[in-house]
């Protein structure tokens, strides 16, 4: 086993931490070309690597498809576990954004892949990886809830708390209603380095780091960056700069590599925190309009020169898609009443088709389709099918054993009120402004799907 964290004070602690994930619906070529490109072979490069320590996250759909399809993967990152150079963290298991559905589902997701990592390698995670990392005040409690201890964020999420670069080093505490929760930081610095420029630049930025008193420096992104985006399959391990990079931070007399889980466990927080909501810059920038957007950029552009002043200006809020699109918010709206249906029929009710109805609402659930990011999201007809079919298939489940009934209710809350029909067979979503039909699902077709 490798040894606790504490055993060299003098070196720089680097947590790296790599977060897979592909969404449920996806199709199964690209499932299978990012696991070619660049997550079995970032596993095969830490497998080669055994003085390099790691913290991976892996989200279920893309558990799935890895156990029935690369086992092999599966295998390799049992044996990295055992020996102690990595650690997995769970989150949310079809990788829902967690403010942004029903706080009883988050918990169930979040505990729901937790067994499934405890089932598969043997050991139940303490730390969470949050989607997207979108951060409302509440996420701590609802972690805490979920069995969670930690969890990383970009330590932009400190400078809008209006913190200085030089205090964000080591980890931080927060609360919601008294339920802790360990943070740490991520360094946005590394994730513009990493895996884009030589591997000097990040060793001289990990060398500065160190030499300026940091006593951990955390870097948290995609795995997907190492090879399966543009030109990074050629330049991380055609051209060997993923393994380069490993051999410089193993022979780096400086630094120590570790996970979250032993320096959470061997290092206390710097002190507490509060951090206000957001995400990471380009998310909060892209949540805009666009003209909104550019006067964001130039005023963060004119306080560039002012140190930390320019983190004070932000984008907007993750909420603010379901007013860019409205294709977003009929989806957010509908899955929120799957969910209420759903948990008023299991409150009575552990029947096989209601267990079917939760995964069905969990898949429904997945981050991607909710808003637009670089490779589309929302923008993706396949995902958004699959989420909107997911959501019909919970609703058939459910309905088997409802009388046809309509209500009228402000389903899409826009200020007026819907008529909403829905029987055994399908369902009818009228807009009383014209009469015009918004939605009208067919559920037989959907179950053949």
């Amino acid at each position: 086993m490798y040894s606790a964290l504490a055993t060299m004070p003098d070196r720089l602690k680097f947590a790296l931490v790599f977060h897979q994930h592909q969404p449920a619906g996806n199709f199964p070529s690209v499932f299978k070309d990012v696991t070619e490109r660049a997550y079995a072979p970032l596993v095969a490069a830490l497998y080669r690597h055994a003085g390099v320590r790691a913290t991976l996250h892996f989200t279920g759909p893309l558990l799935d498809w890895l156990e029935s399809n690369r086992p092999d993967v599966i295998g390799d990152l049992t044996d990295l576990q055992r020996r102690g150079q990595i650690e997995l963290l769970s989150g949310g298991y079809y990788e829902p954004i967690v403010i942004g559905v029903p706080r009883r589902d988050a918990v169930a997701q979040i505990r729901a892949l937790s067994d499934r990592l405890s089932s598969t390698f043997g050991r139940r995670p303490l730390g969470s990886w949050l989607a997207e990392r979108v951060w409302e005040p509440q996420v701590p409690s609802i972690l805490a809830e979920a069995g969670i201890a930690y969890t990383v964020l970009d330590d932009a999420h400190f400078l809008y708390s209006g913190m200085r670069t030089e205090e964000i080093t080591g980890s931080f505490l927060t609360e919601d209603q008294g339920l802790p929760l360990v943070v740490f930081p991520g360094s946005m610095r590394l994730r513009y380095l990493i895996p884009f420029r030589p591997v000097e630049a990040s060793i001289k930025e990990l060398r500065e780091r160190h030499d300026s008193g940091a006593r951990l420096i955390v870097y948290a992104d995609d795995g997907e960056k190492f090879g399966s985006w543009p030109g990074t399959f050629q330049r991380v391990h055609k051209d060997g700069w993923l393994d380069q990079f490993l051999g410089a931070i193993e022979q780096a007399e400086f630094l120590e590599t570790t996970t979250l889980e032993d320096a959470w466990v061997f290092a206390k927080p710097t002190r507490r925190v509060y951090i206000p909501s957001g995400s990471y810059p380009e998310l909060m920038e892209w949540a805009l309009d666009a003209p909104v957007a550019k006067r964001v950029t130039t005023a963060k552009n004119t306080l560039s020169s002012k140190d930390e002043l320019q983190w004070l200006v932000r984008g907007g809020e993750w909420r603010q898609f379901f007013n860019r699109y409205p294709e977003a918010n009929a989806l957010h709206k509908r899955m929120l009443l799957v969910s209420e249906d759903l948990a008023r029929r299991s409150i009575l009710d552990a029947s096989a088709e209601v267990r079917q109805a939760q995964q069905h609402l969990w898949r429904g659930q997945g981050n991607d389709v909710y808003w637009h990011g670089i490779f589309g999201g929302i923008y993706l007809p396949h995902l958004r099918a699959d989420a909107y079919s997911s959501l019909l298939k919970a609703e058939r489940y459910l309905a088997e054993r409802r009388v046809a009934a309509g209500e009228q209710r402000d389903y899409d809350v826009d200020g007026y009120e819907e008529y909403l029909f829905r029987g055994n067979h399908g369902a009818v979503i009228v807009h009383p402004l014209g009469g015009a039909i918004a939605e009208w699902d067919i559920y037989d077709v959907t179950s053949r799907r």
